[in-house]
């Protein structure tokens, strides 16, 4: 697929235009920009669920990760599902697949966006349409972590489809806060992921 070919237009429920589209290498700068705003709210909202970004990002590593993210959903080994609101990155998606022969069928989901843009829509279209694709390149078995303390994010999880497998107590330290920090998993075998959100079994 290429980097440029949409899979879905739609409006937010504020009314926005939203796109979602694989990213592409051509995606740096609206990437660089999403990555470090995303590290600028972490300094002032502790409680904020990104744990990638602990300081701002060069472009030198954010290309480096648009290569490999590429390159992998090039190979079945990940999809990448982004969000724009006109020209701007607002989130991003993906689920990437295990490494060991072993966890082929394994995929980790890892879903960001920006401060704003949410409570609109536009996670659960991003995840509805990542697990599709998922799904559609032999991921069925889905895995993700989340703040125990975002009760929006596990009710949306849940509403996925997302079963709770366990919590790890103070698993996340951010000065003197400790999180606790739950995880999830879907089995998307026998089951159709529509991309307006909702999960049905067959």
């Amino acid at each position: 697929m290429s980097g440029s070919k949409a899979m879905a237009e739609f409006e937010a429920r504020d009314g926005r235009r939203v796109l979602l589209r694989p990213l592409a290498l051509r995606d740096i700068e609206s990437c660089l920009v999403f990555a470090n705003t995303l590290v600028k709210e972490r300094r002032v909202n502790l409680d904020i669920g990104v744990v990638s970004f602990e300081r701002r990002v060069t472009r030198k590593e954010e290309m480096r990760f648009l290569r490999t993210i590429v390159r992998e959903v090039a190979g079945k080994n990940a999809v990448s599902v982004s969000a724009f609101v006109g020209w701007k990155l607002v989130g991003n998606c993906d689920v990437r697949r295990r490494k060991t022969k072993d966890e082929h069928h394994c995929g980790v989901l890892g879903i960001a966006i920006l401060d704003g843009y949410r409570g609109v829509g536009i996670g659960e279209r991003m995840m509805a349409e990542a697990l599709a694709r998922a799904r559609a390149v032999g991921i069925w078995l889905v895995e993700l972590s989340v703040f125990a303390n975002n009760a929006v994010a596990v009710h949306l999880y849940e509403k996925m489809g997302f079963l709770r497998a366990g919590l790890i107590p103070g698993k996340i330290l951010r000065g003197e806060r400790s999180y606790d920090e739950i995880t999830m998993y879907v089995d998307l075998r026998g089951s159709d992921i529509s991309t307006q959100g909702r999960r049905r079994k067959s």
